[in-house]
């Protein structure tokens, strides 16, 4: 395997590849859960122009995009709900009720301003199990301590047992879980798990 690059600034090119790696990571979310959106042509046009790319740490195999890491501070987030963007690749009407959904779901994902939280985390089906996920975890650490931010939050599904462990394992700990059922069942998952990680801010 080529050498992993971690990077937090893109050109337009390896952005698309952060758009659709965002779409095979979570299908079932983005038709069910976030965007609702019916073809993958129009959840890779939303994804492009939604995510706020300079919130985000990326894993580069030869230049393209093999894993990405997005996280929330405060108010500002990764892939924020802005009615703009619905419209231009929905109706007027079904862009109204699709935004509305969408930014109640992102209503709960955005914490104070002293807490810095993973929304989302993935890594290409190919490019798993060579470590990508835990160096986008250690240089979203370096990220939280530059901003003087002590705590990272995270959620995870019922039904990646294997995420749960990595994060386990990189010093994450259940913060609670809550019980969706029927309301995410067509996204893939019944339960959500909320991690956290709490770092300390060293004098060097």
């Amino acid at each position: 395997m080529n050498e992993i690059q971690i990077k937090q600034q893109l050109n337009a090119k390896q952005q698309e590849q952060v758009a659709y790696l965002f779409y095979e990571a979570f299908p079932l979310k983005v038709k069910y859960l976030w965007f609702y959106a019916k073809t993958k042509k129009q959840a890779v046009q939303l994804l492009c122009q939604s995510i706020q790319f300079e919130q985000g740490i990326y894993a580069l195999r030869n230049e393209e995009v093999v894993g990405f890491l997005g996280y929330n501070i405060g108010k500002k987030a990764f892939m924020p709900a802005k009615i703009g963007v619905f419209r231009n690749v929905y109706s007027p009407l079904v862009a109204t009720w699709r935004y509305i959904f969408y930014a109640f779901y992102l209503k709960f994902h955005l914490y104070n301003e002293n807490v810095l939280h993973i929304d989302p985390i993935a890594v290409s089906e190919e490019a798993r199990g060579h470590g990508i996920g835990k160096l986008l975890l250690s240089k979203l650490e370096q990220v939280a301590l530059g901003k003087h931010m002590t705590t990272i939050n995270l959620e995870v599904v019922d039904t990646n047992p294997s995420a749960q462990k990595l994060y386990e394992r990189f010093g994450y700990r259940v913060h609670k879980e809550l019980k969706s059922g029927p309301f995410t069942v067509k996204a893939g998952f019944k339960k959500v798990i909320f991690m956290q990680k709490s770092i300390e801010i060293t004098n060097s």
